[in-house]
């Protein structure tokens, strides 16, 4: 398996990733984090995907790791810049955690898998002050509060029985995360709850790996 540091070249900017090409690749994958994260934080996961045969892109999303961008409102574009870039490799998968997972969720890849997505427009005050305090400081931003208004800009991801999706979330996860999970579960979406996942480490756990590497055999 070859693995690459490269930039992909944008409209007018550059998103820092790291590829991994295995041989005989059946497909892409673009990998994204959450906020507060970084490329390097998903690596245990595009590994798993792309030794079943898959071309991984992992990113940082602009404000994070290496991005030279501020975090803002554009921050969809480096999720659909990767996605056109990996096309290059056959049908995409957009993998993405917690902020990554609704923008994978709702980008234009041929199938999306949401760990942890942050489908809510709003979260009670407690989620935002502990996320400020645990993961703001990781993140170059243009104000405090702009994780929070793009959550409720962003459009409503909704349920649709013909799209090839999965969701996976964690018992222990962000209230508002479980609750519109289980909700969307009940609706008869594709979303499964991980026993004892936490939000900041359901992308770590075997059991995750797991799902995912099977999903996409399936898609595959």
């Amino acid at each position: 398996m070859i693995i690459e540091h490269q930039l992909i070249e944008g409209n007018g900017f550059c998103v820092p990733s790291i590829i991994l090409n295995p041989p005989n690749s059946i497909g892409s994958a673009v990998i994204t984090h959450g906020y507060g994260g970084c490329k390097e934080e998903q690596l245990g996961l595009a590994w798993r995907v792309a030794e079943i045969g898959i071309t991984t892109c992992v990113i940082d999303l602009r404000g994070h790791g290496e991005s030279q961008l501020f975090f803002d409102r554009d921050v969809n574009l480096d999720v659909e810049t990767a996605i056109r870039f990996s096309s290059r490799f056959g049908k995409v998968v957009a993998i993405g955690h917690s902020l990554g997972g609704r923008l994978s969720l709702l980008s234009n890849a041929n199938y999306a898998i949401g760990i942890s997505p942050a489908l809510n427009k709003t979260f009670s005050d407690q989620t935002q002050e502990t996320i400020k305090a645990l993961r703001s400081y990781r993140v170059k931003e243009i104000s405090p509060n702009i994780n929070f208004e793009i959550l409720n800009e962003l459009p409503k991801w909704q349920f649709d029985k013909s799209k090839m999706v999965q969701i996976i979330y964690g018992s222990r996860d962000v209230p508002e995360i479980v609750s519109e999970c289980n909700g969307l579960r009940e609706k008869g979406a594709p979303a499964i709850q991980i026993d004892r996942a936490m939000h900041n480490d359901i992308f770590l756990l075997e059991e995750t790996f797991r799902k995912i590497v099977n999903q996409l055999k399936e898609w595959f």
